[in-house]
């Protein structure tokens, strides 16, 4: 009996120093493509972008001119408008003062740049959410896996005990202490299970496909160093920043409206033509028109003096944010960066000692329960250790990739592709 138990612990010890057989490839580059062609955030953002471009030709227009007709000296007797003496027909153009139109359009074209920097940060932002969701789904299926290997080492040590009770060679202790292992098991395995839906659902959500849409397995994921310079990246974030751009982009638009604005002390010019219809004897006349607008009327100057006054401190608040957010960025760019670096860090230990540190262990409890130097019990509690850190390691991994990933969010970049 000896003798099997022996074989038994060999051939799962073996088993447990590899990593799981990678049977399928769902790969991040190809998840990130289909989220941002699909996801419906991006495709609202991408028409804001659109439509605030489609503006900027609307800027270089002139509005539209103005038609009339007018019938005069119309008898009292009659009430068709036709039975009149005379009559007038004429169109009329107002025309900007020249530069209006070009601040205008510095204006459209600031806002549409404003637009296009806000479609870039939702797609780092959703970007960066798969990536994390991605580190999750891996995560849970690895811990899965060392799940169910231990549920198999469970039941075939039931099956062993078993043997040995009836044996008289074991004690009803020892059955029921593993009966109660493989019980905690399958309650670990559902509330696994229960992660894995939430996190496949969270992914085809963001991709927009059905959330009960399965999803293949995640290839091995092995981590390079940390290698990152901080201070390098925070002068990077502040260069690639989409959200940081835009806001410099709402400075240049607000600046535009500001030239705008002091435009409106100009006149703008009215052009226009009269043609004049005359019943009788008298002859048919035109007449052209030229008139300005008054904007130094008192009536009028004090609100451009104001508008003038408003889009300065309008200017002076972007300002403000643009600085606001250099300072958010260098925050968050070291906290990521702290968090990313301490993560990986533990990741490393698990990788370089404490896992081989507790395989070991097992191995010398192995090789000790050959000689009669321990118990079972011990022999099995060794290999639970060693079991419980792999679920460790890779709750640290999925800890570690998701505060690189929110590292890359913050500095407005992709890393390398590999780990």
């Amino acid at each position: 009996m000896k003798k099997q138990l022996l074989m038994l612990f060999c051939s799962i010890t073996i088993s447990v120093q590899l990593f799981p057989q990678q049977t399928d490839s769902l790969l991040l580059p190809q998840l990130i493509t289909e989220v941002k062609e699909a996801n419906y955030k991006l495709k609202a953002s991408r028409s804001s972008v659109q439509a605030a471009r489609a503006r900027i030709d609307q800027a270089t227009m002139w509005s539209a001119p103005q038609v009339s007709a007018n019938f005069m000296d119309i008898p009292l007797t009659s009430v068709n408008p036709l039975n009149n003496m005379e009559r007038e027909y004429s169109i009329t153009q107002m025309i900007p003062f020249p530069g209006k139109n070009s601040a205008f359009e510095a204006m459209a074209k600031a806002n549409a740049e404003m637009y296009q920097n806000i479609l870039l940060s939702d797609e780092r932002t959703i970007v960066a959410e798969i990536k994390k969701e991605y580190a999750m789904l891996y995560s849970v299926q690895r811990r899965l896996d060392v799940n169910a290997e231990n549920q198999a080492l469970a039941k075939q040590m039931i099956a062993a005990v078993h043997s040995k009770y009836s044996a008289g060679l074991a004690s009803q202790a020892d059955v029921l202490r593993l009966e109660n292992e493989l019980l905690k098991l399958q309650n670990e395995q559902a509330t696994l299970e229960q992660d894995l839906r939430i996190t496949e659902g969270m992914i085809n959500t963001l991709r927009a496909m059905p959330t009960s849409t399965p999803l293949p397995r995640i290839p091995e994921i092995r981590l390079s160093s940390f290698s990152f310079d901080k201070e390098e990246l925070i002068t990077q974030a502040l260069a690639h920043r989409a959200e940081l751009a835009a806001m410099k982009n709402d400075v240049a638009m607000n600046i535009a409206e500001l030239a705008m604005v002091k435009l409106d002390w100009y006149p703008d010019i009215m052009v226009g033509g009269l043609y004049r219809e005359r019943v009788g004897a008298m002859p048919d006349g035109w007449e052209a028109m030229v008139g300005i607008s008054i904007p130094i009327a008192p009536w009028v100057s004090g609100k451009i003096g104001g508008k003038v006054e408003e889009t300065k401190y309008k200017i002076q608040r972007s300002e403000a944010f643009v600085s606001d957010m250099e300072t958010m960025i260098r925050f968050e760019v070291v906290d990521a960066w702290n968090k990313a670096r301490a993560h990986w860090e533990q990741v490393e230990r698990y990788r370089t000692s404490i896992i081989p540190n507790a395989q070991q262990t097992l191995d010398a409890l192995l090789a000790a329960y050959q000689t009669n130097k321990t118990d079972f019990l011990s022999l099995i509690d060794s290999f639970r250790m060693l079991q419980m850190h792999k679920m460790d390691y890779y709750m640290k991994m999925e800890e570690y990739l998701r505060s690189r990933y929110e590292l890359e969010r913050a500095v407005g970049v992709d890393f390398e592709t590999n780990f």
